[in-house]
């Protein structure tokens, strides 16, 4: 911290100045300067203060950005999983139906199998034959039907899994932008501290 100098006395002479009102003015320019030195003190104090806070405050921001990143990228996951999830229980419902279409085929081709032997023999053989085949259709179409009802369990599971991992994510990120706001807000500003230039050093 710079000190003012000691007042330095101007030497007198014979027909020198007028002594009382010279050191007058002499006085009140040290104390003007001393006063403009005590100033330029404080604001570089406040100044100080103002830049350690202002570090403060970035490293927090830097933090929370880094926490919104993590989020983002933890939606980003998840709505990934659930595309994945949906396709894969599309793929699984699709092979569900071709097998389910296959199971009929089959049962429809063994019916048709049946029938006509059933025809050759005898009328109650054909009616034997047509219970059967009835049956087996029954049988095959119960089986798809359960088949269809599993995929389509599955698929409800699996999306509400999906959904409710996307609204942790989204309430994770909804509570860090008001932290984050908060804090912004409940940072203190300095703006009653105004730098003035004085030409002083």
């Amino acid at each position: 911290m710079d000190s003012p100098e000691a007042p330095k006395k101007l030497p007198t002479a014979f027909h020198g100045y007028a002594r009382e009102p010279v050191d007058s003015l002499l006085a009140e320019i040290e104390e003007s300067y001393r006063g403009l030195v005590a100033e330029r003190d404080e604001l570089r104090t406040n100044l100080d203060g103002a830049n350690e806070r202002l570090s403060t405050l970035a490293s927090k921001l830097d933090s929370h950005v880094a926490q919104e990143r993590a989020v983002a990228d933890a939606l980003i996951e998840a709505e990934r999983l659930k595309a994945a999830a949906e396709d894969d229980v599309r793929a699984m419902k699709a092979e569900a139906q071709r097998e389910a279409n296959a199971t009929r085929g089959h049962a429809e081709q063994r019916s048709q199998e049946l029938t006509a032997a059933a025809e050759r023999d005898a009328e109650g053989i054909r009616r034997a034959s047509e219970q059967q085949a009835d049956a087996i259709l029954r049988d095959a179409q119960t089986r798809a039907d359960r088949l269809l009802e599993e995929t389509q369990q599955t698929l409800d599971e699996r999306r509400n899994q999906t959904e409710n991992l996307l609204d942790d994510a989204r309430a994770k990120l909804g509570s860090l932008v008001r932290e984050l706001l908060d804090q912004v807000v409940a940072v203190p500003r300095d703006d009653d501290t105004a730098v003035v230039d004085h030409g002083v050093d």
